[in-house]
C-alpha cells in the first residue's frame, strides 16, 4: 500500500494523501487521482470501504461493557507478512497444523490499548486465507478476537455450551492435549522465526525437542499460540513493532496468558517475584528514530499460561547459561 502511494505520487508529481472521506462520492474521486482514473476500480473501493460492516459472535452477546473512548490508542497492520501475500503460494503442507509459510501465514492486525498505561485492552485477528475452495477458488477466512477490561476477559475460542449441555472449543488446542504428556522429556513447542539466533535454537532444542516449528509473519506464530497450537512463540530480535503484537497480546491476555519482553525475562534475578515484563504500548523506544521508535526491542515470547512460562524460562535460561550464550 505505501509502496504503491509513493509510485504513484512520483510519476504524477504530486503528493496523495489517501483517506476515507466523508461521503462515498468524494473518496471515489479521490482514489481515482491515485488510481489513474480508472473509474470502476475506484467506486468499487470507495463503496467497501463506506459500507456497515456487521459483526456479531454469541460471547459478545452474554456481556455488557463500556470503555471510555478517550483512553484508547490503536495499533493496525493492514497486512502482516507482506512478502508471503505478494508470493501467493496456496499450495504449502501443513505441519501439525502450522503452517511453515504461504498465504495462511498472512494476517491482518487491529490491537487496542490503554493510552494510559499501554495494556492492551482488545485484540482482533483476521487470518483472511485459511482454506481455499478447489471449484470457485475462492478462500475462506477465520477472525478471532478477545478483551480483556476492568475484569472481564471474553474472547472467540471459549467454549461453545450445546443445547445438550455438552461444550466445546473453537481452539485445536493440541498444546492441551498431546505435547503435554507428564511423561515427556520434551512437554513445550514453540514457533520460531526462521531467521532465529543459532544460540536461541540451540536451547530451544534441549528443551522442546522436535516440538519447534518454523513459520513466516509475526502475526500468524503469535495466532498459533492463540489456537493452541503451540505453548510458546518466541523471538530474540528486534525487529517486530508494536503494531506486530498489540492484536494478539489483547487476545492472550483474554485467554490467561500474555506477551512478555524476552531479554528482559532473561535478566531478570531470581528473587525478582512473580511479576513479568509484559509488553506496553504507548511509550516510545528513548534514543530511537524512525519505526525503531516502536520496535519491541527486548525481543519476545508470547503464552498462553503463566505457569508454564515461568518453567519453561527457567529451563530454557538453564540450556543458555550452560552454552554461556546470551541474547
Amino acid at each position: 500500500m505505501n509502496l504503491q502511494m509513493i509510485w504513484f505520487v512520483f510519476i504524477l508529481g504530486e503528493k496523495i494523501t489517501i483517506k476515507v472521506c466523508s461521503t462515498e462520492e468524494e473518496t471515489t474521486e479521490l482514489l481515482s487521482k491515485v488510481l489513474g482514473s480508472n473509474k470502476s476500480a475506484s467506486e468499487a473501493l470507495a463503496k467497501v470501504v463506506h459500507q456497515d460492516v456487521a459483526f456479531g459472535d454469541p460471547a459478545l452477546d452474554s456481556i455488557d461493557i463500556s470503555i471510555p473512548q478517550d483512553i484508547l490508542g490503536i495499533w493496525v497492520d493492514p497486512i502482516d507478512s507482506t512478502y508471503q501475500y505478494i508470493k501467493g503460494s496456496a499450495d504449502v503442507k501443513a505441519n501439525q497444523g502450522i503452517f511453515p509459510c504461504g498465504l495462511q501465514c498472512v494476517t491482518i492486525l487491529i490491537g487496542v490499548y490503554d493510552l494510559q498505561t499501554g495494556v492492551p485492552l482488545m485484540g482482533v485477528i483476521n487470518q483472511p486465507f485459511v482454506s481455499q475452495d478447489l471449484n470457485t477458488l475462492r478462500w475462506k477466512g477465520e477472525c478471532y478476537w478477545g478483551l480483556s477490561y476492568m475484569g472481564t476477559n471474553i474472547h472467540s475460542l471459549q467454549p461453545v455450551v450445546s443445547k445438550s449441555g455438552s461444550s466445546t472449543s473453537s481452539s485445536t488446542n493440541r498444546t492441551e492435549n498431546a505435547s503435554r504428556e507428564a511423561d515427556s522429556p520434551h512437554p513445550f513447542s514453540a514457533v520460531i522465526s526462521t531467521s532465529e539466533k543459532e544460540t536461541i535454537k540451540a536451547a530451544l532444542s534441549r528443551v522442546c525437542g522436535d516440538s519447534i516449528f518454523r513459520a513466516a509473519g509475526a502475526g500468524y506464530k503469535s495466532l498459533c499460540v492463540v489456537q493452541g497450537l503451540v505453548d510458546f512463540y518466541i523471538f530474540s530480535e528486534d525487529t517486530t513493532f508494536k503494531w506486530d503484537s498489540c492484536a494478539a497480546h489483547a487476545i492472550l491476555r483474554a485467554m490467561g496468558g500474555g506477551m512478555v519482553d524476552l531479554k528482559a525475562c532473561l535478566e531478570r534475578n531470581a528473587g525478582a517475584g512473580p511479576s513479568l515484563p509484559e509488553l506496553l504500548y504507548h511509550v516510545e523506544n528513548e534514543g530511537a528514530t524512525g519505526v525503531d521508535r516502536w520496535a519491541n526491542k527486548g525481543g519476545l515470547i508470547a503464552y498462553r499460561s503463566r505457569t508454564r512460562l515461568g518453567t519453561f524460562l527457567s529451563h530454557l535460561l538453564q540450556h543458555l547459561a550452560s552454552s554461556g550464550s546470551q541474547t
